[in-house]
């Protein structure tokens, strides 16, 4: 492909909830540009966008897709970005590397949360022009006037219509309020334009004055003033378009071509300067990383700095990219958008730096915090020597998956955006890793203590022939303040435990403290202290004190009034607030707590403590009461007791688990 100059670039992301047609709008779009031949089917599994075998199988997108294509003097990159929620990060990664966010939105159905979801993700990275299309709009109940209304109503009165569906068999075209004539006989337009035009005017002065004088607006003027406005924002387009029958499909990539404002550039010309604003791994060129050039021009060959690394990297290789398709050239022009692969050394947000360039300040990619727990057990013990380099190369690629080791448990829990998340995680690690693992509920890290002072003996006395083992002590269990942990103490008088077996008693104690006697979990905020007992001359030993007073502890604590404690979680969760309601009957079901409530006008946020035991996979019914536009952070607060009823289920079911 030629290279081209940065007004000539239109990077565009498209957005929407998942089956509001993306997919297909972007498959039309690459039909008309022409280097498709024909459309692909979401259904077929034959789309530019969706080629992975994860997409394949689950039928929509999983990952955002980039397209590249030339269209009337422009060049064209085009992210085709995942609707499903648990896929957010793709659409964070996706904006921070466009100025057009066009946001698909289903006829039928009209707002769902896949485009809330679009709109709040554009507006947090500044995005500033926003384009809406009308998809589906074939389909037996579709309402165009009617969705155009809930998108001003719920976006802004500067969301309006820049064309209007004609009726049809199902849509018979489109038409354009721009160059709607005065001959035009639909009463229909006239009004759709004069509300166009009075959005416009709002913003520009000369056509203020023209339109309160009555004058007739040309449809130059009318272009000239929405183009300046969609770049700033002032203005955000409606359009209609049917693409599975290409209808508006060309309309919508003029409209893009001449309303979406070219990237900003800080030079043309020069040493490159790129940010890597995703990265994956590809079957046939392994490591692959998305980036778009911000000034200057990559070329093939330039070593490259990364100063977030502190390493220097070689583009092997310079790629645009028509989904799975991938087309070499020699650089990369400011602006433009393309993947550079084997970086060995470079992560999703970095820096490179070709050599004299200076680097640029830029944000962070603000990505979603994962919530949603799992365990993950590898199948084999070749899949335990594989599974930590499959995660941190998982963990390099996908910046909205966390894994950590739960020094409690023992597991390895990986933390995910939801079970889809998750699902997809483990069949990556599987196919590009080689890798078997079983995600389930993690196990909840419970800890156990004692709630009254006791006092207990055990006398350890084995014989067996030749030396034999003997212990005594007596100790005294009381409790300590939550949190506190555990102290040792002794107040042994007269030698009746002869000093040198008092750290044998000691670390005997300590040794056992990680398997209480309720759940087989971590004793804690509690104080031993060692009373009395007795040795023999012979017998007597470390191992024996050691096993005497972890014998006595286990003793002790059964006679205690033993509780079972559970982590709770602080959460924070922002939902619509007429969804308020359900959402703080959902956490007082899961023996939650509200602590209070922000509104925020549309939306309002709730603080809560709950038990992780109840909480840690509770994102997807947060995202299902919020009709997808839920969702909620949790960290860890404190230890509390599990009720008395809970706890005795939760030792049952924890016996029963060790049984097997």
């Amino acid at each position: 492909m030629e290279q081209v100059q940065p007004g000539q670039i239109r990077n565009v992301a498209v957005f929407g909830h998942p089956k509001a047609g993306k997919t297909t709008l972007v498959e039309a779009m690459l039909h008309a540009a022409g280097p498709i031949s024909r459309s692909g089917r979401v259904e077929d599994g034959n789309t530019a966008s969706d080629f992975t075998p994860e997409e394949h199988e689950h039928g929509y997108s999983i990952s955002t897709a980039l397209l590249t294509f030339d269209w009337a003097n422009a060049r064209f990159h085009l992210l085709d970005v995942p609707g499903f929620p648990d896929f957010e990060g793709e659409a964070v990664s996706a904006a921070a590397a466009v100025e057009t966010g066009v946001v698909a939105i289903d006829a039928v159905a009209g707002i769902e949360g896949g485009a809330e979801i679009a709109w709040e993700v554009l507006e947090a990275a500044g995005v500033p022009a926003r384009i809406f299309v009308v998809t589906h709009l074939d389909r037996e109940h579709a309402n165009f006037d009617a969705v155009a209304a809930a998108i001003r109503a719920r976006f802004g009165e500067h969301a309006v219509p820049i064309a209007l569906p004609i009726a049809g068999a199902g849509l018979g075209g489109v038409s354009s309020l721009i160059e709607v004539d005065a001959a035009h006989d639909d009463e229909r337009f006239h009004e759709a334009r004069d509300a166009l035009i009075e959005v416009l005017a709002e913003s520009d002065d000369a056509l203020l004055e023209h339109y309160l004088e009555g004058e007739e607006i040309s449809g130059e003027a009318l272009r000239a003033a929405l183009i300046a406005a969609v770049a700033r924002g002032a203005v955000m387009p409606v359009l209609p378009v049917c693409a599975p029958t290409g209808i508006g499909v060309r309309e919508l990539l003029n409209a893009l071509g001449a309303l979406a404002p070219p990237p900003p550039v800080a030079a043309a010309a020069g040493p490159g300067v790129a940010r890597v604003f995703k990265t994956t791994s590809d079957p046939y060129v392994g490591h692959l990383s998305f980036v778009k050039v911000l000034s200057g021009r990559i070329t093939h060959g330039d070593h490259l700095a990364n100063p977030m690394s502190q390493a220097e990297e070689r583009a092997p290789h310079l790629f645009l990219l028509r989904g799975k398709e991938q087309v070499e050239v020699a650089s990369l022009s400011a602006g433009e958008i393309g993947a550079i692969p084997r970086l060995a050394h470079t992560n999703t947000g970095d820096i490179l730096l070709a050599p004299g360039a200076t680097a640029l300040e830029v944000e962070a990619l603000p990505f979603p915090v994962p919530t949603y727990r799992s365990a993950l057990t590898p199948r084999s013990r070749e899949d335990v020597d594989r599974m930590s380099q499959g995660l941190a190369k998982l963990l390099e690629q996908d910046r909205t998956l966390t894994v950590e080791r739960d020094s409690d448990t023992g597991e390895t829990v990986l933390f995910s955006l939801g079970e889809v998340h998750t699902s997809i995680a483990v069949a990556r690690l599987g196919r590009e890793f080689g890798v078997t693992v079983q995600a389930t509920e993690p196990r909840v890290p419970y800890r156990e203590t004692v709630s009254m002072p006791v006092q207990a003996e055990h006398r350890h006395k084995k014989q067996t022939g030749g030396r034999g083992q003997y212990g005594h002590v007596v100790i005294k269990v009381e409790p300590l303040p939550r949190g506190a942990g555990f102290e040792f103490a002794e107040q042994v008088v007269g030698g009746a435990v002869p000093r040198q077996f008092i750290p044998a008693v000691h670390h005997g104690i300590e040794e056992a403290l990680p398997a209480g006697p309720l759940a087989r979990a971590r004793l804690v905020d509690l104080r031993v202290t060692l009373l009395d007992g007795s040795s023999h001359a012979v017998d007597s030993s470390e191992m024996a004190f050691k096993t005497a007073a972890a014998m006595a502890l286990h003793e002790a604590v059964l006679q205690a009034n033993p509780v079972l404690l559970e982590p709770v979680m602080r959460l924070r969760a922002t939902v619509p607030s007429d969804r308020v309601g359900d959402l703080t009957g959902e956490i007082s079901g899961r023996r939650g707590h509200v602590l209070g409530v922000d509104p925020g006008g549309a939306d309002t946020v709730v603080h809560a403590l709950a038990p992780l035991a109840e909480v840690q996979r509770i994102a997807p019914q947060v995202r299902a009461i919020a009709h997808g536009r839920g969702r909620i952070t949790l960290e860890f607060d404190h230890y509390a007791e599990v009720p008395p009823n809970v706890q005795q289920q939760v030792v049952t079911t924890l016996a029963g688990g060790a049984s097997r």
